[in-house]
């Protein structure tokens, strides 16, 4: 009886490590650099810095990278960015993992060569909104930790998601506007790009984009609205056309980066509370 109770007490025991050890899984450490969310991960069993992009509609290895790891390239595909556009290679699948935990399949190697001018630590490549998908994710800023969670119980100020151009938009004003939907950019480290758009001027149809590249043109400040958030002064930077289709602009780290942020793309719901609060 003392053997089968001990034996009860070891298999109960290794249960609860592996509890332990699988709840680890679910959080990654990332650095916070320039305004950007780096995590050290893995291809092909190789360790490589990642850019958690939430503004980009597709995982990409970069180039460079690509070409270090012997990943064959594939048939060219264009891609979008702010401002700019540029050329993909298809790729793999070609599995991302940090501490057990799948980020992303990428598909896709383009240049990164805009990173090294506004990262100063080498970026091997961006994990896009694909990795929220059909997860509940937590951004801690001040702890520096990603979270997968079962459930929310997030608090703050609740915001509705929805799925737009392959990435994720929430409502936003700009003094006192109604508010537009804005892309969700983890990838850019401004506080808001704004679109202000001409009438004349219909948005060009885009395909899968990388919201990795920001432009500095025509700043001003402005109060923003987030639900019952009011932010004022901001710096945003102004445009004069759509960026992508139908969305209002982007929403970047200088004003995620002032909360813990809480993705629910499950429910289509974000929170963002009090970096301080538990």
């Amino acid at each position: 009886m003392l053997f089968v109770l001990s034996v009860r007490a070891a298999l109960s025991f290794l249960a609860f490590l592996c509890l332990l050890l699988s709840a680890g899984a679910q959080e990654i450490p990332f650095e916070f650099v320039d305004g950007y969310i780096l995590v050290h991960a893995r291809v092909n069993a190789h360790p490589v810095t990642l850019l958690v992009d939430s503004g980009a509609s597709a995982s990409v290895l970069s180039l460079s990278s690509a070409r270090r790891l012997h990943v064959p390239l594939g048939d060219p595909l264009p891609v979008d960015g702010v401002n700019a556009g540029a050329v993909a290679f298809q790729i793999g699948p070609i599995t991302a993992e940090a501490r057990g935990l799948v980020l992303s399949q990428m598909t896709l190697a383009t240049d990164l060569s805009n990173a090294a001018q506004l990262c100063s630590v080498p970026v091997d490549g961006l994990i896009g909104a694909d990795f929220f998908k059909g997860r509940m994710v937590q951004i801690d800023y001040a702890s520096q930790r990603l979270r997968l969670l079962d459930k929310v119980d997030a608090g703050g100020q609740s915001l509705p998601l929805r799925a737009m151009n392959g990435v994720l938009c929430l409502p936003v004003s700009v003094n006192g506007s109604r508010p537009r939907w804005t892309r969700l950019d983890t990838g850019c480290n401004d506080a808001l790009h704004w679109v202000v758009p001409r009438l004349t001027e219909a948005p060009e149809p885009r395909g899968v984009s990388i919201g990795f590249i920001t432009n500095t043109d025509d700043e001003t400040l402005v109060s923003v609205g987030l639900g019952r958030l009011a932010l004022q002064s901001v710096a945003v930077t102004l445009h004069g056309r759509a960026i992508f289709p139908h969305e209002a602009g982007l929403l970047g780290s200088e004003i995620l980066s002032q909360y813990r942020v809480t993705i629910d793309a499950v429910h289509g719901r974000i929170w963002l509370a009090a970096a301080d609060s538990k």
